[in-house]
């Protein structure tokens, strides 16, 4: 009996024993703190960290201190809720120089950084995608942390990690360290790649804008809104939005994203809807587009709500709004198939735009929403698809605009003819009308003969009415044969351009890539002359000069002059053209630097246009006195006849044209336009010409005030530039 009570005081001892080590091993065997040796380059700390979880989230760094750390992996998911995640690593630097460093540990919405310090000292930085950019550790989108460490030292880290919204609180420890260098040349190419995005749809929203103010098609005007709301969206994905709108306001910036996608998608499904015309054609696929429009609705309420009151919505927004806008991109290409099926050729272009945009945008949705990875491919895979489209919309918009443009001629014939119908049956009824008054003024005393006097005078106003309207009318069908023919060739060779480059780019060496690049660009200044005469023209005719912006100033001829010889020296280049230039670089005259320009540019471009091969164009410039001066524009060209020299600056029709030596087209618009400018700065214009000998085109401006005569009068050595 007694051995066996002698046993089993033994086990019960030995028991309390293994117990008291039990209870006291997370003291006695606390682990230390990680140590990290630092790397040359970038490195991701992927070795388990010691971690330590503050479920209150009020806990300071000195209790922190003295708190238990566990050992956790950093593919472990992290506790949810208000959790506070506190990370303890020591970093060590092994070689023999200083070690600056940044330090990446996520998107998490608050991130505090406690330094310990060799004189046990600690230094606190703070970052975080809800803090201020002027109050994070490095005034950036991204939110890094600096670190310098000395050589052959360690560095003690207590990283604090706050996640207040389920948007900035990542499911995993992620802790990575870039060197400077690295940080800088990721964010030069992030300012690079998106800068040159970002201005592909500034300047397809401007393009598209003057279309719109030049057309008023609805369908332009919602593309540019469209176009808008993508780069706001981008700028905002990139940290351009928080680094350059609003910089003090991060909690803004989080739920901007619900408002910037929502009037993206409206938008699109607005063109959506008027440039394939579901209204009429297809009003079962338009309810559906009101429908997911009014849907949008849902994420604006939850960002406001979000927003303006502690709910955390911001996840599920996100969710939705990829929902939502993945239906939109569906509905978008089923109604363009539905649309080209029924015959409506524009849907083609439509079609093919939205081919690669929805691709790439679905990719990015689905990225956005954590069911793929993040890869270059899901990330740019919107942008690329966005660039694909705004080129091919483009196609589609300038088709769309000479489909309208024939519409809005076939309109206006249609319309000339019912009054042509209406002034037949006016004049029959005043014949009718006339016969039945002789009749009665046989009949009637000498007061009635005084009343068919007058309406004989009526007749005869109506007549005069008559001559004004055909002269009118003239007018104006040379202005819509202005817009529907020499529109066109320029928008075509502009396409062939852009289908060359589509098609054969990868073909081409760089200088014939050069080469059709400055084509495209002489292409569109053609196009863009054209266009600025014809509304330049068009203020002129339906108000006064004064609609015409007028602001004088005091100018250097020689740059005006040199200016537009740079702008036209490849279009004389191609002819082979010479140029000689006699003025001084000295004249200054007192003009509208805008109109000064478009007379002199003007006036060479007609030179060129009417200039052989080999020829000479010469520019002179001189002071006549009174302090007038004169400039002269005088080609070798084919010449004009006295009829065409006759109806040039006439106001009341639209000069007779020729075809250049290179079968160019006219309008005659232009030299309308220099009349109206040279006389608007208080000059004249004439113009000498003979047929086979060459025209001369010169005028006057003033000399501004105070020049003295032997400044001005002093012309540079006349020479010969190759154009």
């Amino acid at each position: 009996m007694v051995k066996v009570r002698y046993v089993s005081e033994f086990n019960y001892s030995l028991l309390l024993t293994w117990l008291v080590l039990l209870l006291c091993a997370p003291v006695t065997f606390a682990q230390p703190a990680n140590t990290i040796a630092l790397l040359p380059g970038s490195q991701e700390i992927r070795l388990p960290l010691q971690v330590y979880h503050d479920l209150g989230g009020k806990k300071t760094i000195a209790t922190i201190k003295q708190a238990p750390f566990e050992q956790l992996d950093t593919a472990a998911t992290l506790l949810a809720g208000k959790t506070v995640h506190w990370v303890r690593v020591i970093l060590a630097n092994n070689s023999n120089y200083q070690q600056d460093s940044y330090l990446y540990a996520g998107d998490w919405s608050r991130i505090e950084l406690f330094t310990q310090q060799p004189d046990g000292t600690t230094i606190k930085q703070q970052t975080g995608q809800l803090i201020p950019v002027s109050e994070r550790d490095m005034p950036s989108s991204k939110p890094y942390l600096r670190l310098q460490i000395a050589p052959k030292s360690q560095l003690q880290l207590y990283l604090r990690l706050q996640g207040d919204i389920d948007l900035y609180k990542p499911q995993h420890l992620s802790l990575q360290l870039h060197t400077p260098e690295q940080v800088i040349q990721v964010n030069n190419d992030r300012l690079l790649g998106q800068g040159i995005f970002i201005g592909i749809i500034a300047v397809m929203a401007l393009y598209n804008l003057v279309l719109f103010m030049s057309v008023r098609d609805r369908s332009y005007l919602y593309y540019v809104m469209a176009l808008t709301g993508t780069g706001l969206y981008f700028m905002f994905y990139h940290g351009f939005a928080l680094e350059l709108l609003w910089p003090e306001a991060p909690v803004w910036n989080a739920h901007s994203f619900a408002f910037i996608v929502t009037f993206n998608g409206i938008f699109r499904l607005l063109f959506t809807r008027s440039y394939l015309n579901t209204r009429q054609t297809m009003p079962l696929w338009d309810k559906a587009i009101t429908f997911l429009a009014l849907l949008y609705a849902l994420p604006v309420a939850m960002g406001l709500l979000s927003y303006f009151t502690p709910l955390d919505l911001l996840q599920v927004c996100v969710d939705l709004i990829g929902i939502i806008g993945g239906a939109v991109l569906v509905v978008m290409f089923l109604v363009g198939v539905h649309s080209l099926y029924k015959g409506y050729r524009p849907a083609l272009y439509f079609l093919f735009a939205n081919v690669l945009f929805v691709i790439g945008a679905l990719l990015f949705i689905l990225k956005e929403t954590h069911l793929v990875p993040d890869t270059p491919l899901t990330v740019y895979s919107a942008q690329v698809g966005i660039v694909a489209q705004v080129v091919l919309f483009s196609l589609g918009l300038a088709y769309r605009l000479n489909t309208v443009t024939s519409e809005l001629a076939a309109k206006v014939l249609e319309k000339e003819r019912m009054e042509r119908e209406k002034e037949i049956e006016r004049k029959r009824l005043i014949e009718q009308q006339k016969k039945e008054l002789e009749v009665t003024v046989a009949n009637r005393t000498a007061a009635l003969r005084n009343k068919t006097q007058e309406l004989k005078h009526t007749v005869r106003q109506l007549k005069a009415s008559e001559l004004k309207l055909m002269r009118i009318n003239s007018i104006k069908d040379r202005f819509f044969s202005i817009i529907s023919h020499d529109l066109r060739t320029p928008l075509a060779t502009l396409d062939s351009f852009l289908n060359i480059l589509i098609n054969f780019s990868d073909r081409m060496k760089p200088e014939q890539m050069q080469k059709l690049a400055n084509h495209t660009q002489l292409s569109v200044r053609n196009l863009q002359a054209l266009l600025e005469n014809l509304l330049q023209w068009s203020a002129a005719q339906s108000g006064s000069a004064d609609t015409v912006s007028f602001d004088p100033e005091e100018v250097y001829l020689s740059e005006i002059v040199q200016r537009n010889l740079d702008l036209l020296e490849d279009t004389a280049m191609a002819k082979g053209i010479n140029w000689q230039l006699d003025l001084s670089e000295n004249l200054k005259v007192y003009a509208d630097a805008n109109m000064l320009a478009f007379v002199i540019r003007n006036l060479l471009h007609n030179a060129i246009k009417f200039s052989g091969a080999g020829s000479r164009i010469k520019l002179s410039a001189a002071v006549t006195g009174s302090g007038i001066a004169e400039v002269s524009v005088e080609d070798q060209g084919i010449g004009m006849a006295p009829e065409t020299v006759a109806s040039l600056f006439n106001q009341e029709q639209l000069a007779l044209t020729t075809k250049g030596t290179a079968n160019e087209k006219g309008t005659g618009l232009g030299l309308l336009l220099c009349r109206l400018f040279v006389e608007r700065n208080g000059g004249s214009i004439w113009v000498s010409s003979e047929l086979g000998k060459g025209s001369r085109f010169w005028f006057t401006v003033p000399l501004t005030q105070g020049s003295s005569t032997s400044e001005t009068q002093l012309l540079a050595t006349a020479t010969d530039v190759v154009g």
